[in-house]
């Protein structure tokens, strides 16, 4: 059973958008005041990858970078 008509509480951060009919088509998620809803809209696949979390993918973790520092400093022609 689907239920048209509700009345929802006005919530600080959170607009909708309804239609012609009256039913809401659009919702705006002020996510600065609701972090928490986050990890459950990225689950659900609503919120694509930023461009910083897209580039970060392929990245080397800092341990790796640390070791890859190490070995070639260490593969350095030193003077002694």
């Amino acid at each position: 059973m689907i239920i048209k008509s509700f009345t929802m509480a006005r919530i600080a951060g959170i607009k909708t958008l309804k239609n012609t009919k009256g039913e809401i088509t659009h919702v705006t998620i002020n996510l600065k005041k609701h972090q928490e809803v986050m990890p459950m809209l990225k689950e659900l696949g609503v919120v694509s990858k930023t461009k910083f979390e897209i580039e970060c993918e392929g990245a080397v973790s800092v341990d790796k970078a640390r070791a890859r520092t190490i070995e070639y400093v260490k593969s350095l022609p030193w003077k002694k």
